[in-house]
């Protein structure tokens, strides 16, 4: 008899377990599509972003590119000048380094 009475014991408490994975599989499930829209909609907005900055600095691009073909002289000075600053920087530099 007493074995019995056990097996249900352990029986119940086998089923109330099982109900309760059921519950958690559940609502893990449930998260796991909330967090997959937010990736989704975190995504596309990210990709919205880079488009437009993307676009933007095509633009920009374009515009140096055609303001450096209109002034070839200025354009000219303004390499040499930040070439002759970046070797300035650099030996500067290498002697607070020493």
């Amino acid at each position: 008899m007493a074995d019995i009475s056990v097996d249900r014991d352990i029986n119940a408490q086998i089923e109330d377990l099982r109900n309760q994975v059921s519950k958690l599989s559940s609502q893990l499930a449930d998260r796991i599509d909330v967090a997959a829209e937010r990736a989704d909609e975190a995504l596309s907005s990210a990709k919205a972003k880079v488009s437009s900055v993307t676009d933007q600095a095509r633009s920009e691009g374009k515009n140096v590119i055609k303001a450096a073909k209109e002034n070839p002289t200025a354009t000219g000075s303004v390499l040499v000048t930040t070439a002759l600053l970046g070797v300035f920087a650099g030996i500067l530099i290498g002697r607070l380094s020493n």
